[in-house]
């Protein structure tokens, strides 16, 4: 196929991919802190949530290397649909509610291995960097979004609350509904002068996924990789979901000026990836455990000084928040989607970034628990104490991963793009 043809069709399935994905985050941040007094309902509501994801993370690998991306991405969009639809009328119910959350962690782990698996297959290596660090922005500005459109509907909608009707899980559900009908038909139909390796995977392709599990559990790097993923998503997800509480309860903030203040994590945030993704292309090259390290390290330092920032006026506070989102976020992307795409080959792209948040994923669901215990017994302010510890012991880790990283160059690729992922 012409040169020219190829690039429009990578941009149309990178357009896809960045509102789909944007759009599972809708879905997924519909739950909001409150008060103090709702901290263990939050906390065990977020623990079950990131127990099924976990699952999902890995079905949903295999569902990629298996039967493709592009069934795997809307298969876990319509669980995620239904599971959030039926919350408007079954959040009251607890049992029914926390059955529903589970199908909705479950549907909304399908989502991140299967977007990997798409980008990997259409975008070769050397170049999946910077346009990681792009595609990336679509869960860090949807979560943004998303927890805007939650604060928001969650004002507005006091009259309906009443009824035991929550018009919030409707909306939530309308918008990945749109973002999933939107990426079916721009998936659809890909043009047919592909090469025929990227139409039909060849027979090594076959027997690497016979020995798939082996391969990846095999792999170092891999194991590095989740090890380390596991300490830095705790440290995400406590802050994405517990700032804005701490913000009230330590800080003195008003709960609109700590949701104001919150929204710094991922307003800038963005800006890590974009800046990890060039400076891989640019001076690290396979180097992304160092980089990774570096990032993690300057996290620790920047949640060391925030006590001293904070107290130091509202631009202290802001500067701190927006630091530390951008040095997460950028760490986030780095090691959970470059690192793993460049770690495997490509017929396991699926599976391997299954795994590695799978991991992770389980340090999510003990964060609330982590956090719940802290608080009570230390309060509010030693909360980035916690945040120090973890993001030193992730830093550890990969750096001691990094000096013993093996160089890639010398895994064969196995087709231009990289086997490329083909709706079917």
């Amino acid at each position: 196929m012409d040169t020219g043809k190829l690039a429009n069709w990578r941009g149309q399935i990178f357009t896809a991919a960045w509102f789909l994905y944007a759009g599972y985050y809708i879905c997924r941040k519909d739950i909001a802190p409150g008060s103090e007094a709702s901290t263990s309902h939050l906390a065990v509501s977020l623990a079950c949530f990131g127990a099924t994801y976990a699952i999902g993370q890995v079905t949903g690998g295999i569902l990629a290397d298996r039967v493709g991306a592009r069934r795997t991405a809307l298969t876990g969009a319509v669980i995620s649909i239904v599971c959030t639809c039926l919350l408007a009328w079954l959040s009251q119910r607890p049992a029914l509610a926390l059955m529903l959350q589970l199908g909705n962690g479950f549907g909304q782990g399908f989502g991140w291995p299967a977007m990997l698996k798409l980008i990997g297959g259409w975008f070769r290596r050397g170049e999946r960097d910077r346009v990681l660090g792009w595609w990336s922005t679509s869960y860090i500005l949807g979560g943004l979004l998303a927890t805007s459109l939650t604060a928001w509907l969650v004002v507005h909608a006091g009259v309906a609350a009443r009824t035991d009707f929550f018009p919030a899980h409707i909306v939530s559900s309308g918008v990945l509904l749109c973002a999933a009908i939107f990426f079916y038909r721009q998936t659809a139909n890909p043009p047919q002068d592909l090469p025929a390796a990227a139409v039909c995977p060849d027979s090594s392709a076959r027997q690497i996924q016979a020995g798939a599990w082996s391969e990846i559990l095999a792999s170092r790097e891999i194991r590095v990789i989740s090890i380390t993923y596991f300490f830095l998503k705790m440290t995400r997800y406590t802050l994405l979901f517990w700032l804005p509480l701490y913000l009230t309860s330590s800080m003195g903030e008003s709960q609109h000026s700590a949701d104001h203040i919150a929204s710094y994590l991922e307003l800038f945030g963005f800006l890590g990836p974009l800046a990890a993704g060039y400076a891989v292309q640019r001076w690290f090259g396979e180097r992304r455990l160092a980089l990774g390290s570096g990032m993690l390290f300057a996290l620790a330092f920047v949640c060391l000084l925030h006590p001293v920032l904070a107290t130091s006026g509202w631009f202290g506070m802001a500067l701190s928040i927006s630091l530390i989102g951008i040095l997460i976020y950028g760490a986030d992307v780095l090691l959970s989607a470059m690192a793993v795409l460049e770690a495997v080959p490509d017929e396991l792209h699926g599976r391997a970034a299954g795994f590695v948040n799978g991991i992770g994923s389980v340090g999510q669901m003990l964060s609330p628990f982590l956090v719940t215990v802290f608080v009570s017994r230390l309060g509010w302010t030693k909360l980035f104490d916690l945040f120090v510890c973890f993001s030193l012991v992730a830093g550890v880790i990969c750096a001691f991963g990094a000096r013993r990283q093996t160089s890639h160059t010398s895994r064969p690729n196995r087709s231009m793009l990289g086997t490329p992922e083909v709706p079917v």
